[in-house]
Protein backbone atom coordinates (compact mmCIF):
# COMPACT_ATOMS: atom_id res chain seq x y z
CA UNK A 1 0.00 0.00 0.00
CA UNK A 2 2.87 2.10 1.07
CA UNK A 3 4.51 1.41 -2.59
CA UNK A 4 1.81 2.51 -4.38
CA UNK A 5 1.12 5.57 -2.50
CA UNK A 6 4.50 6.69 -3.80
CA UNK A 7 3.80 5.73 -7.20
CA UNK A 8 0.76 7.75 -6.87
CA UNK A 9 2.69 10.72 -5.80
CA UNK A 10 5.25 10.74 -8.20
CA UNK A 11 2.90 10.54 -10.94
CA UNK A 12 0.57 13.19 -9.53
CA UNK A 13 4.23 15.26 -9.43
CA UNK A 14 5.16 14.45 -12.42
CA UNK A 15 2.01 15.54 -14.39
CA UNK A 16 2.04 18.29 -12.24
CA UNK A 17 5.83 19.33 -13.55
CA UNK A 18 4.45 18.72 -17.06
CA UNK A 19 1.32 20.53 -16.55
CA UNK A 20 3.54 23.80 -15.29
CA UNK A 21 5.69 23.41 -18.50
CA UNK A 22 3.09 23.39 -20.85
CA UNK A 23 1.85 26.68 -19.12
CA UNK A 24 4.99 27.82 -20.52
CA UNK A 25 4.73 27.04 -24.03
CA UNK A 26 2.65 29.88 -25.50
CA UNK A 27 0.97 29.32 -29.34
CA UNK A 28 2.48 32.40 -31.44
CA UNK A 29 0.08 33.64 -34.58
CA UNK A 30 1.14 33.46 -38.56
CA UNK A 31 4.34 34.73 -39.31
CA UNK A 32 2.91 38.48 -40.24
CA UNK A 33 1.45 39.00 -37.02
CA UNK A 34 3.65 36.93 -34.52
CA UNK A 35 3.82 37.93 -31.13
CA UNK A 36 0.78 38.11 -29.62
CA UNK A 37 -0.03 39.51 -26.54
CA UNK A 38 0.92 36.89 -23.86
CA UNK A 39 4.05 36.77 -25.82
CA UNK A 40 4.54 41.08 -25.42
CA UNK A 41 3.78 40.42 -21.91
CA UNK A 42 6.17 38.10 -21.27
CA UNK A 43 9.12 40.16 -23.11
CA UNK A 44 7.98 43.45 -21.19
CA UNK A 45 8.62 41.58 -17.86
CA UNK A 46 12.14 39.92 -18.76
CA UNK A 47 12.90 43.20 -20.59
CA UNK A 48 12.57 45.65 -17.82
CA UNK A 49 16.58 45.79 -16.81
CA UNK A 50 18.18 44.34 -20.04
CA UNK A 51 20.33 45.89 -22.26
CA UNK A 52 20.84 43.35 -24.68
CA UNK A 53 18.65 41.10 -26.58
CA UNK A 54 20.01 38.44 -28.24
CA UNK A 55 17.86 37.00 -31.53
CA UNK A 56 19.70 33.80 -32.70
CA UNK A 57 19.27 31.49 -36.17
CA UNK A 58 19.77 27.72 -36.34
CA UNK A 59 21.35 28.34 -39.69
CA UNK A 60 22.03 31.49 -41.76
CA UNK A 61 20.41 29.51 -45.13
CA UNK A 62 16.90 29.55 -43.35
CA UNK A 63 14.86 32.49 -44.12
CA UNK A 64 11.96 31.70 -41.66
CA UNK A 65 14.65 32.59 -38.92
CA UNK A 66 15.17 35.72 -40.31
CA UNK A 67 11.26 36.66 -41.24
CA UNK A 68 10.41 35.43 -37.07
CA UNK A 69 13.27 37.61 -35.87
CA UNK A 70 12.56 40.47 -37.42
CA UNK A 71 8.98 40.45 -35.67
CA UNK A 72 10.44 40.46 -32.52
CA UNK A 73 13.15 43.34 -33.74
CA UNK A 74 9.79 45.24 -34.49
CA UNK A 75 8.99 45.08 -31.41
CA UNK A 76 11.87 45.97 -29.47
CA UNK A 77 11.97 48.80 -31.38
CA UNK A 78 8.84 50.30 -31.22
CA UNK A 79 7.77 48.76 -27.21
CA UNK A 80 11.09 49.11 -26.08
CA UNK A 81 12.73 51.75 -27.64
CA UNK A 82 16.21 49.82 -28.68
CA UNK A 83 17.65 51.70 -31.38
CA UNK A 84 20.68 49.91 -31.86
CA UNK A 85 21.34 46.71 -33.59
CA UNK A 86 24.70 44.78 -33.80
CA UNK A 87 24.83 41.78 -36.39
CA UNK A 88 27.48 39.11 -36.88
CA UNK A 89 29.57 41.30 -39.68
CA UNK A 90 32.34 43.74 -39.72
CA UNK A 91 32.85 45.50 -36.29
CA UNK A 92 35.46 47.74 -38.35
CA UNK A 93 33.37 48.31 -41.26
CA UNK A 94 30.01 49.00 -39.44
CA UNK A 95 31.82 51.29 -36.66
CA UNK A 96 32.55 53.93 -39.39
CA UNK A 97 29.78 53.11 -42.33
CA UNK A 98 26.39 52.04 -40.56
CA UNK A 99 24.94 50.70 -43.85
CA UNK A 100 23.63 47.50 -44.75
CA UNK A 101 26.18 47.07 -47.23
CA UNK A 102 28.53 46.17 -44.93
CA UNK A 103 26.52 43.61 -43.23
CA UNK A 104 27.11 39.91 -44.65
CA UNK A 105 25.09 39.02 -47.62
CA UNK A 106 22.94 35.91 -46.00
CA UNK A 107 21.08 39.21 -44.16
CA UNK A 108 21.72 42.26 -46.45
CA UNK A 109 21.13 40.22 -49.84
CA UNK A 110 18.12 38.04 -48.99
CA UNK A 111 14.88 38.85 -50.03
CA UNK A 112 13.11 37.81 -47.05
CA UNK A 113 15.54 40.72 -45.00
CA UNK A 114 14.25 43.70 -47.36
CA UNK A 115 11.24 43.99 -44.54
CA UNK A 116 13.83 44.23 -42.13
CA UNK A 117 16.32 46.81 -42.89
CA UNK A 118 13.45 49.08 -44.60
CA UNK A 119 12.21 48.94 -40.79
CA UNK A 120 15.47 49.87 -39.28
CA UNK A 121 15.87 52.60 -41.78
CA UNK A 122 12.69 54.20 -41.56
CA UNK A 123 13.19 53.69 -37.51
CA UNK A 124 16.65 55.65 -37.23
CA UNK A 125 17.88 52.16 -36.06
CA UNK A 126 21.68 52.26 -35.78
CA UNK A 127 23.67 49.22 -37.76
CA UNK A 128 26.89 47.96 -35.96
CA UNK A 129 28.81 44.75 -36.14
CA UNK A 130 30.93 42.58 -33.97
CA UNK A 131 32.64 40.39 -36.03
CA UNK A 132 36.60 40.32 -36.38
CA UNK A 133 36.02 39.28 -40.05
CA UNK A 134 36.53 41.94 -42.61
CA UNK A 135 33.79 41.61 -45.46
CA UNK A 136 32.37 44.81 -46.32
CA UNK A 137 33.17 47.47 -48.98
CA UNK A 138 34.29 49.73 -46.31
CA UNK A 139 36.80 47.79 -44.71
CA UNK A 140 37.74 46.66 -48.65
CA UNK A 141 38.66 50.29 -49.49
CA UNK A 142 39.66 51.64 -46.08
CA UNK A 143 41.29 49.09 -43.49
CA UNK A 144 44.84 49.63 -44.15
CA UNK A 145 44.35 52.99 -45.34
CA UNK A 146 43.13 54.16 -41.90
CA UNK A 147 45.55 52.29 -40.10
CA UNK A 148 48.03 53.84 -41.78
CA UNK A 149 46.50 57.06 -41.20
CA UNK A 150 46.27 56.75 -37.43
CA UNK A 151 50.14 55.99 -37.28
CA UNK A 152 51.00 59.06 -39.19
CA UNK A 153 48.62 61.02 -37.12
CA UNK A 154 49.84 60.09 -34.08
CA UNK A 155 53.76 60.02 -35.32
CA UNK A 156 53.45 56.05 -34.62
CA UNK A 157 56.55 54.56 -36.29
CA UNK A 158 55.90 51.72 -38.39
CA UNK A 159 57.32 49.95 -42.15
CA UNK A 160 55.58 49.92 -45.34
CA UNK A 161 55.87 46.61 -45.36
CA UNK A 162 53.19 46.06 -42.04
CA UNK A 163 50.31 48.15 -44.33
CA UNK A 164 51.61 45.84 -46.91
CA UNK A 165 50.31 42.36 -45.29
CA UNK A 166 47.68 44.01 -43.95
CA UNK A 167 46.19 44.79 -47.13
CA UNK A 168 47.12 40.89 -48.16
CA UNK A 169 45.26 39.41 -44.83
CA UNK A 170 41.94 41.74 -45.62
CA UNK A 171 42.03 40.30 -49.61
CA UNK A 172 42.94 36.92 -49.27
CA UNK A 173 41.29 35.95 -45.86
CA UNK A 174 41.81 32.15 -45.62
CA UNK A 175 43.72 32.09 -48.35
CA UNK A 176 46.30 34.50 -46.48
CA UNK A 177 48.82 31.12 -45.62
CA UNK A 178 49.32 30.63 -49.82
CA UNK A 179 50.58 34.30 -49.44
CA UNK A 180 52.54 35.11 -46.54
CA UNK A 181 54.98 32.92 -44.98
CA UNK A 182 55.22 31.79 -41.22
CA UNK A 183 58.09 34.31 -40.72
CA UNK A 184 55.59 37.16 -42.57
CA UNK A 185 52.61 35.88 -40.16
CA UNK A 186 55.17 36.27 -37.05
CA UNK A 187 56.31 39.77 -38.26
CA UNK A 188 52.44 41.05 -38.75
CA UNK A 189 51.70 39.41 -35.50
CA UNK A 190 54.57 40.98 -33.39
CA UNK A 191 54.34 44.26 -34.89
CA UNK A 192 50.77 44.21 -33.82
CA UNK A 193 51.59 43.57 -30.50
CA UNK A 194 53.87 46.63 -29.90
CA UNK A 195 51.31 48.71 -31.31
CA UNK A 196 48.71 47.20 -28.43
CA UNK A 197 51.62 47.95 -25.81
CA UNK A 198 52.07 51.67 -27.36
CA UNK A 199 50.95 54.28 -25.19
CA UNK A 200 48.88 56.91 -27.68
CA UNK A 201 47.29 53.19 -28.91
CA UNK A 202 46.43 52.49 -25.32
CA UNK A 203 44.79 56.11 -25.16
CA UNK A 204 42.70 55.33 -28.23
CA UNK A 205 40.13 52.85 -27.05
CA UNK A 206 38.66 52.45 -30.63
CA UNK A 207 41.82 52.48 -32.84
CA UNK A 208 43.23 50.06 -29.57
CA UNK A 209 40.32 47.71 -30.40
CA UNK A 210 40.78 47.77 -33.97
CA UNK A 211 44.42 46.78 -33.74
CA UNK A 212 43.23 43.67 -30.96
CA UNK A 213 40.23 42.90 -33.49
CA UNK A 214 42.67 42.23 -36.76
CA UNK A 215 45.07 40.33 -34.88
CA UNK A 216 42.98 38.03 -33.65
CA UNK A 217 41.79 38.05 -37.58
CA UNK A 218 45.50 37.00 -38.40
CA UNK A 219 45.64 34.23 -35.51
CA UNK A 220 42.11 33.20 -36.47
CA UNK A 221 42.98 32.56 -40.61
CA UNK A 222 46.44 30.67 -39.54
CA UNK A 223 44.75 28.25 -37.08
CA UNK A 224 42.63 25.54 -37.74
CA UNK A 225 38.83 23.89 -36.51
CA UNK A 226 38.09 24.95 -32.93
CA UNK A 227 41.07 26.88 -32.17
CA UNK A 228 39.53 28.98 -35.13
CA UNK A 229 35.87 29.40 -34.21
CA UNK A 230 37.34 29.93 -30.10
CA UNK A 231 40.11 32.94 -31.20
CA UNK A 232 36.65 34.42 -33.39
CA UNK A 233 34.44 34.38 -30.64
CA UNK A 234 36.31 35.33 -28.17
CA UNK A 235 36.88 38.26 -29.95
CA UNK A 236 33.18 38.65 -30.69
CA UNK A 237 32.80 39.00 -27.73
CA UNK A 238 35.30 41.87 -26.69
CA UNK A 239 34.00 43.59 -29.96
CA UNK A 240 30.60 43.70 -28.36
CA UNK A 241 31.14 44.25 -24.99
CA UNK A 242 33.14 47.27 -26.32
CA UNK A 243 30.33 48.79 -28.26
CA UNK A 244 27.93 48.44 -25.29
CA UNK A 245 30.84 49.71 -22.69
CA UNK A 246 31.70 52.84 -24.67
CA UNK A 247 28.47 53.40 -25.56
CA UNK A 248 25.99 52.84 -21.93
CA UNK A 249 22.98 54.77 -22.61
CA UNK A 250 22.19 52.66 -25.60
CA UNK A 251 20.24 49.28 -25.91
CA UNK A 252 21.30 46.69 -28.17
CA UNK A 253 19.65 44.02 -30.36
CA UNK A 254 22.02 41.83 -31.03
CA UNK A 255 21.53 39.73 -34.30
CA UNK A 256 23.74 36.35 -34.96
CA UNK A 257 23.21 32.59 -35.14
CA UNK A 258 22.31 30.59 -32.02
CA UNK A 259 25.48 28.48 -31.55
CA UNK A 260 27.53 31.86 -30.87
CA UNK A 261 24.58 33.51 -28.17
CA UNK A 262 24.39 30.13 -25.80
CA UNK A 263 24.33 31.55 -22.71
CA UNK A 264 26.95 29.32 -21.29
CA UNK A 265 30.76 27.89 -22.03
CA UNK A 266 30.68 24.18 -22.95
CA UNK A 267 33.46 21.99 -23.71
CA UNK A 268 31.44 20.48 -26.34
CA UNK A 269 31.16 24.07 -28.17
CA UNK A 270 34.58 24.03 -28.78
CA UNK A 271 35.15 27.36 -27.99
CA UNK A 272 32.09 28.82 -29.96
CA UNK A 273 30.44 30.48 -27.17
CA UNK A 274 30.56 33.91 -27.82
CA UNK A 275 27.76 34.56 -25.66
CA UNK A 276 28.65 33.00 -22.73
CA UNK A 277 32.03 34.91 -23.02
CA UNK A 278 30.03 38.16 -23.37
CA UNK A 279 27.82 36.82 -19.98
CA UNK A 280 30.66 36.56 -17.68
CA UNK A 281 32.03 39.46 -18.34
CA UNK A 282 28.38 41.35 -18.42
CA UNK A 283 26.12 39.04 -16.25
CA UNK A 284 22.54 39.58 -15.76
CA UNK A 285 22.22 42.47 -18.94
CA UNK A 286 20.72 40.30 -21.73
CA UNK A 287 17.74 38.58 -23.06
CA UNK A 288 18.72 35.44 -25.36
CA UNK A 289 16.04 34.39 -28.07
CA UNK A 290 17.01 31.31 -30.10
CA UNK A 291 14.95 30.54 -33.26
CA UNK A 292 14.64 27.32 -35.43
CA UNK A 293 12.25 26.22 -38.00
CA UNK A 294 10.51 22.79 -38.11
CA UNK A 295 9.25 21.84 -41.70
CA UNK A 296 12.18 22.67 -43.64
CA UNK A 297 12.73 20.99 -47.49
CA UNK A 298 15.69 18.31 -46.20
CA UNK A 299 13.41 17.34 -43.34
CA UNK A 300 11.09 14.70 -43.98
CA UNK A 301 7.13 15.01 -42.89
CA UNK A 302 7.81 11.31 -40.74
CA UNK A 303 10.81 11.89 -38.96
CA UNK A 304 9.40 15.39 -37.42
CA UNK A 305 6.16 13.00 -36.51
CA UNK A 306 8.41 10.45 -34.92
CA UNK A 307 10.11 13.28 -33.26
CA UNK A 308 7.31 15.03 -31.66
CA UNK A 309 6.54 11.79 -30.07
CA UNK A 310 10.10 11.10 -28.70
CA UNK A 311 9.76 12.46 -25.33
CA UNK A 312 13.69 13.12 -25.20
CA UNK A 313 13.14 15.73 -28.31
CA UNK A 314 11.63 19.51 -27.47
CA UNK A 315 9.41 18.97 -30.15
CA UNK A 316 7.32 16.34 -27.72
CA UNK A 317 6.56 19.22 -25.99
CA UNK A 318 4.82 21.04 -28.97
CA UNK A 319 0.78 20.42 -28.53
CA UNK A 320 1.25 20.59 -32.68
CA UNK A 321 4.62 20.82 -35.51
CA UNK A 322 1.95 22.72 -37.66
CA UNK A 323 1.86 26.31 -35.19
CA UNK A 324 4.41 28.78 -34.08
CA UNK A 325 5.75 28.44 -30.25
CA UNK A 326 7.18 30.34 -28.36
CA UNK A 327 8.56 28.22 -24.89
CA UNK A 328 9.77 30.52 -22.34
CA UNK A 329 12.67 28.86 -20.80
CA UNK A 330 13.89 30.98 -18.18
CA UNK A 331 10.25 30.95 -16.43
CA UNK A 332 10.50 27.08 -16.52
CA UNK A 333 13.61 27.14 -14.71
CA UNK A 334 12.25 29.07 -12.12
CA UNK A 335 9.42 27.26 -11.49
CA UNK A 336 11.26 24.00 -11.63
CA UNK A 337 15.47 24.22 -11.53
CA UNK A 338 15.84 20.28 -11.92
CA UNK A 339 14.75 21.21 -15.63
CA UNK A 340 17.88 23.54 -16.53
CA UNK A 341 19.72 20.16 -16.41
CA UNK A 342 17.24 18.09 -18.51
CA UNK A 343 18.58 17.21 -21.60
CA UNK A 344 16.42 16.88 -25.11
CA UNK A 345 17.31 16.73 -28.71
CA UNK A 346 16.32 19.68 -30.81
CA UNK A 347 16.61 21.81 -33.94
CA UNK A 348 18.37 24.61 -32.52
CA UNK A 349 21.77 24.11 -33.93
CA UNK A 350 24.83 23.41 -31.45
CA UNK A 351 27.31 20.79 -31.33
CA UNK A 352 25.36 18.68 -29.96
CA UNK A 353 22.07 17.94 -31.26
CA UNK A 354 21.16 16.80 -27.33
CA UNK A 355 21.74 19.42 -24.63
CA UNK A 356 20.08 21.16 -21.75
CA UNK A 357 18.59 24.18 -24.11
CA UNK A 358 16.23 25.53 -21.06
CA UNK A 359 19.34 26.67 -19.96
CA UNK A 360 20.95 27.90 -22.80
CA UNK A 361 18.45 30.30 -24.03
CA UNK A 362 15.89 32.56 -22.03
CA UNK A 363 13.45 31.89 -24.82
CA UNK A 364 12.96 28.94 -27.61
CA UNK A 365 10.79 30.22 -30.69
CA UNK A 366 9.54 27.49 -33.16
CA UNK A 367 8.16 28.76 -36.44
CA UNK A 368 7.09 26.05 -38.49
CA UNK A 369 7.07 26.54 -41.92
CA UNK A 370 10.17 26.75 -42.66
CA UNK A 371 11.69 28.64 -45.47
CA UNK A 372 15.14 28.68 -47.74
CA UNK A 373 16.88 32.33 -47.80
CA UNK A 374 16.28 33.59 -51.44
CA UNK A 375 19.19 36.38 -52.47
CA UNK A 376 18.44 39.67 -54.67
CA UNK A 377 21.99 39.28 -56.21
CA UNK A 378 23.12 35.46 -56.49
CA UNK A 379 26.41 34.83 -54.00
Amino acid sequence: MKKLTILLFMIFSLNSILAQIKENIHELNSMKNLLTEDVKNILDTNLTDKKIVFLGEAEHHIASDFKAKTEFVKYLVLKHGYKDIAFESDFFGLYFDHNKRNIFGMWSNSYQCLDLFSFLEKNNVTLWGFDNQYEGPYSYYNLSKSIKNFLEENKIDFDNKFIAFIDVVRRKKFKVRNQLTKKDINYLISTLDKLLNDKTVESNPIWKQIIESFKSNVLMLNSNGAKAISIRDKQMAKNLDFLIKTMPKKKFIVWLANAHMAKYEYDFMKGQTMGGQFVKMNPDISYHIAISSIHMPYRKDKWIEKSSKDKENLLHFLPSTENNYFIDSKQIINENPDYANKEYVGMFNLKKDKTNWFKHFDALVFISKGEKVKYIVKL
